[in-house]
């Protein structure tokens, strides 16, 4: 396994924990509230993501360190990551931009705000995701 592929299993990770964290929550009536309540629930879910990363990435570099015998080291990009990278991104890019151009019908329909304020969450969240499993999948094919 290399750095980068252990870094999009760690994005999957806390996509999967801070999306059930939220799922959870809105379950249990946590989708209501004021559109503040709301965007400030949403920018936790954001720093709960950027630290989970942190951490993640940390602790799995110190397992796959442990189970390969040796340091994992992000290597210098080549063509190949180059590649990777440019079509990860390019699905990405196009998920994240459709996404949020339909994140905006509710709000042209006269829908509740927080119905729209989750849906802009959610664009590049999904967008994100798309980037690191098209990176796992552009790995193990090219």
């Amino acid at each position: 396994m290399t750095f980068k592929e252990m870094m999009a299993g760690v994005q999957l990770l806390g996509v999967v924990a801070i999306g059930g964290w939220l799922g959870w929550d809105a379950l249990n009536g946590g989708a209501t509230g004021t559109t503040a309540e709301v965007a400030t629930k949403l920018l936790w879910a954001v720093g709960g993501m950027i630290g989970f990363n942190i951490f993640g990435t940390i602790i799995g570099a110190i397992l796959v360190s442990i189970a390969q015998g040796a340091e994992l080291r992000d290597e210098p990009a080549d063509e190949r990551d180059h590649a990777v990278a440019a079509r990860s991104l390019r699905n990405s890019g196009i998920a994240t931009s459709i996404l949020a151009a339909l994140a905006l019908i509710p709000l042209a329909l006269g829908v509740d705000a927080n119905l729209a304020i989750y849906a802009l969450f959610v664009a590049p969240v999904v967008g994100g995701t798309i980037n690191a499993l098209s990176e796992l999948y552009y790995y193990r094919t090219m």
